[in-house]
């Protein structure tokens, strides 16, 4: 398993195992893969040539798109995981009793990567969920980050969580008193990933956060 050495957006060098199987999947698409590392309070996005030479580091979530996606290094694999989390969305469904869905999720899974993936996951049903009339209609999505973040991502956060707007043009969703900022994190991005398979054209938006004890700053911007 090859390891990589890079300097995080925090300042503090880090070494980190690739999963070499993952990133030679990636690189059969791209030359470049972006990996998703945690570190402390924050996940930043490495990305890692052929020859494991770190390019650039960025501390963002990149949306999936039909190029590449993430690799995630998680002790469970994907498989594994969405069982976990589909086996206790049967016993409480996140849409309707969304804590006590979560203080179950919180107790069996750990791993900063894998509450990510387990928000995505959820993201993903709970959006799809939500507009399962009008997709059945045929409907496509316009990806514009504003309209994104104010009319799907937010509106699905006012139901879950305690969430506010900072500034004038409602970029930043800031989410208070979270018990997981990892899983509401993966939340957004699921939502993301769910939105792009009904887009009106390729998805080209990164998810930027900034996590802050149980606090998190979320914005969309288009790349």
């Amino acid at each position: 398993m090859p390891t990589i050495t890079f300097k995080c957006t925090c300042g503090e060098k880090i070494s980190y195992d690739i999963e070499s199987k993952s990133f030679e999947e990636e690189l059969d698409k791209l030359s470049v893969v972006p990996t998703l590392i945690s570190h402390k309070d924050h996940f930043i996005t490495v990305y890692v040539d052929k020859n494991y030479a770190v390019r650039s580091v960025e501390r963002i979530v990149l949306v999936k798109d039909d190029e590449s996606s993430l690799i995630v290094n998680p002790s469970l694999n994907e498989d594994q995981l969405h069982k976990k989390v589909e086996a206790i969305k049967e016993r409480r469904d996140p849409s309707k009793e969304f804590f006590s869905f979560l203080s179950i999720l919180i107790t069996e899974i750990k791993e900063p990567e894998s509450l990510f993936l387990a928000g995505r996951y959820i993201g993903t049903y709970l959006w799809n969920k939500k507009r399962e009339p009008i997709i059945k209609l045929g409907a496509t999505f316009k990806v514009d980050p504003l309209l994104v973040l104010k009319n799907e991502i937010g509106p699905i956060y006012k139901n879950l969580v305690k969430i506010e707007n900072i500034d004038s043009e409602e970029k930043t969703i800031v989410i208070r008193e979270s018990i997981s900022p990892q899983f509401m994190v993966g939340i957004a991005q699921g939502i993301l990933d769910a939105i792009s398979n009904h887009a009106d054209r390729n998805i080209n938006i990164v998810l930027e956060y900034v996590m802050s004890g149980s606090t998190v700053f979320l914005s969309l911007q288009e790349s």
